[in-house]
């Protein structure tokens, strides 16, 4: 069964803000049109921002991985990326278990 997006009541200041934000992200970044991504990106930074995550930057990225050094225990570790290339993946160090924040960029 395929999930139904629900709508997140905002005011009308709120959108405004979140607009000028995506516009000053898709201006930064390049990124374009697509508020799924804009919005996973910036929870997802503000998360290891705010020190829930820890954020990692990736190395050595071809077309299919990204080398990745874990930020508890200093293992590195392969780790699949998809053809959407986000610039911020969720995943845990196989190693130790830590939650990180992948920055792809």
């Amino acid at each position: 069964m395929e999930r139904r997006q629900r709508p997140i009541p905002v005011t009308g200041r709120e959108r405004e803000l979140l607009e000028e934000q995506k516009k000053r992200y898709e201006e930064g970044t390049g990124d374009t049109g697509d508020w799924g991504k804009f919005l996973s990106t910036i929870t997802l930074l503000g998360l290891a921002a705010a020190g829930i995550y820890s954020l990692v930057k990736a190395s050595a990225r071809s077309q299919q991985s990204v080398d990745v050094e874990c930020s508890q225990c200093s293992e590195t570790f392969i780790m699949a990326v998809s053809n959407r290339s986000d610039r911020a993946v969720h995943t845990i160090c196989p190693y130790c278990g830590t939650e990180l924040v992948v920055y792809l960029e």
